[in-house]
């Protein structure tokens, strides 16, 4: 063998050594290296934790009321133990003793939403009758793998009452699944989807059950659970709510609104027609606290229907359906309407703070004033002659505010840009046009001014011409805007938040529906108080002639409002009221104007604030007012007047 050849068979022995090394050095990786990896791969595959809910929290008002609680309701649950002959069997047996079709049962069986670890759940509450739940009982052999369990379940004690406070729960969907990633919930469990229970949710829920059990590869389990972890039940959330003002305020409200429809529209001119006061919204704010003592809105729905699921087709109904108004819209806190003139505390306080015109200071009001050919009337054509602010305040003169109004547009066009705006200035600082900070769901509202307007224009029209006329900040904008008509909208809580604003001498706070969160043994987990957002500028006397004119308004014979409390004690309880009556719709259609009222009581100490909105009902003296005298009775433990909406002419 020659030289070269012995170095090729040297080179090809090392090759073959290296290529036998390497497949024994992977054969022992995969045989013994890795086998604990492997092991611990197959143990973590095979162990599974299956969770349960433990009860929700209870909500209770400020009295300790129980507003929501939890009831027990029995349950059929099959074993996924059975072989799908047996379980075809056992299907078949339920279906003839609960009288549910077989195929819906199966449907249940099946559901993905449902653990494969736990028994599923075959129905529920009035699907399982006494009768049938003790022939499962007592003859438990002849249906394997069966058992009757009980559930907690959701219990509203008052009905109706409050639903858009407490909101309603339901099955947690794959969305809210992703929303809440990492905290322990799994299909099939309940979640908050409205109101407190969706706003406390962390607080209500409270910490599942859950076992750890090891399962074969067919995902049956094996053995004794290797783990068990009790849960915690949920924490129980006081209101601020008072379960009596809230019933007596919804009581007000539902009364006026089916009276409002009886009453002639007689601003409908092509023939005769009656209001159409579809909906409305009261809220009552503790004006120290933040506090909300009540909020009711109409119309209302069951949260009850909501109890472990509500058919898509129902959904549907109280989302889609026009004729029921919208149920689950909470107009408080979502309903968006022009303030009409219970915006004249906007208008008042900037005339004075920036000043436009003092307190003290007079005006002629001849019943309407006119800006470039455009004529502004007074409700009804009204002249008042000579008045202050606290006049027009107490009479609601629009012609007083009409004024200030073109007085701001012509400080913004011609002298100081920032000062003409000065109106929206101190709205937004009253809150307005932007969500309180409130636990539910706000709209944010809206006050307009020459930018809004300037793009509001393009989104509305694709025409340049159009929008070179609708882009325009005109005198009317600002005109309109005084006497809270025009494009500005605002909730009833907004309104209600800025009273009270006024009421406590200027501290805007955050509204609160809670009081405290209390563990299962009562104990306080936390306290929750109201925020303060700003102060706002208030010269007291200013304030005051503000307060003074609103009393006027309940407790002068020629206020606005003053019809509306006669009768009630206002030596006693003396109220600072302002009627307002926004004009939606126009003489050739049906819509009547929204009536609203807002209250500051005792006008002489205030400690609460009374909103009342009703829509398309006319003056806000005939509707809305009366609804707030009855919660200011309720209030004050004082007897309960009949709401009584008055027909024939009214004013603002």
């Amino acid at each position: 063998m020659t030289d070269t050849s012995r170095i090729r068979v040297s080179i090809v022995g090392v090759v073959v050594v290296a290529l036998f090394s390497t497949l024994v050095g992977r054969l022992w990786f995969l045989q013994v290296g890795s086998g604990t990896v492997y092991v611990e791969a197959a143990r973590e595959n095979s162990v599974r934790v299956v969770q349960t809910e433990t009860p929700r929290g209870r909500i209770l008002d400020r009295n300790g009321e129980v507003l929501v609680e939890n009831r027990i309701a029995w349950a059929v649950t099959v074993s996924r133990d059975l072989d799908e002959e047996s379980l075809d069997g056992v299907i078949g047996s339920l279906s003839e003793l609960l009288a549910i079709d077989v195929d819906i049962l199966r449907e249940r069986y099946d559901d993905p939403r449902g653990s494969r670890l736990a028994p599923a759940v075959l129905a529920v509450e009035a699907e399982v009758p006494d009768r049938a739940r003790v022939v499962l009982q007592e003859q438990g052999e002849s249906y394997p793998g069966v058992s009757v369990v009980p559930l907690n379940l959701r219990h509203y004690p008052h009905s109706t009452l409050a639903a858009h406070v407490l909101g309603y729960v339901g099955e947690i969907n794959e969305d809210e699944m992703a929303e809440h990633k990492g905290d322990d919930y799994v299909l099939g469990d309940t979640i908050g989807r409205a109101g407190v229970e969706a706003a406390y949710e962390a607080d209500l829920r409270g910490v599942p059950q859950s076992v750890t059990v090891e399962v074969d590869p067919a995902g049956n389990v094996v053995g004794d659970p290797l783990e068990k972890a009790p849960g915690e039940p949920g924490h129980d959330v006081v209101l601020t709510i008072d379960e009596q003002v809230q019933r007596v305020a919804e009581e007000s409200l539902v009364s006026a609104i089916l009276q409002a429809r009886e009453v002639q529209n007689t601003d409908y001119e092509a023939g005769f027609a009656t209001f159409a006061a579809p909906a409305g919204a009261v809220v009552v704010i503790d004006v120290d606290t933040g506090g909300v003592v009540a909020m009711a809105s109409f119309p209302t729905y069951d949260p009850a229907e909501f109890i472990g699921g509500i058919s898509e087709a129902r959904y549907q109904e109280l989302t889609e359906d026009e004729s029921l108004f919208q149920p689950l819209l909470n107009r408080v806190t979502q309903g968006t309407y022009a303030p009409g003139s219970t915006f004249k505390l906007v208008t008042a306080l900037t005339a004075m703070e920036y000043g436009y015109r003092g307190p003290d200071d007079w005006f002629n009001d001849t019943g309407s004033i006119t800006v470039e050919e455009t004529t502004y009337n007074n409700a009804g054509g009204r002249a008042y002659g000579s008045v202050d602010l606290r006049r027009a305040l107490t009479v609601s003169s629009d012609a007083y505010f009409f004024e200030l109004g073109r007085q701001f547009w012509r400080t913004w066009r011609f002298e100081d840009e920032a000062r003409g705006l000065a109106m929206q200035t101190v709205a937004g600082q009253l809150g307005f046009g932007a969500p309180s900070g409130f636990e539910l769901v706000e709209a944010e509202g809206r006050i307009p001014d020459p930018e809004w307007k300037h793009d509001f224009a393009r989104v509305l029209y694709d025409d340049p011409q159009k929008i070179s006329e609708n882009e325009i900040w005109y005198p009317g904008d600002q005109i309109n805007m005084s006497v809270g008509q025009g494009d500005v909208l605002v909730t009833p809580l907004q309104l209600a938040n800025a009273y009270a604003a006024l009421a406590n001498g200027g501290v805007l706070r955050e509204p609160r529906l809670s009081v405290e969160v209390r563990d299962s043994d009562g104990d306080t987990v936390r306290r929750t108080r109201s925020k303060r957002i700003r102060r706002v500028a208030m010269d007291p006397y200013r304030r005051q002639a503000i307060i003074d004119g609103m009393v006027g308004a309940v407790a002068d014979p020629s206020g606005t409002a003053y019809g509306a409390f006669a009768g009630f004690p206002l030596g006693l309880i003396p109220i600072a009221g302002k009627t307002g009556t926004a004009q939606i719709g126009t003489s050739d259609d049906t819509k009547g104007d929204t009536s609203l009222f807002a209250a500051v009581f005792p006008a002489n100490a205030p400690k609460y604030v009374a909103v009342a909105v009703v829509q398309e009902a006319g003056f806000g003296s005939r509707v809305a007012a009366p609804i707030v005298r009855r919660v200011i009775e309720a209030l004050y433990d004082l007897p309960i007047s009949p709401v009584v909406v008055p027909h024939g002419e009214a004013s603002d």
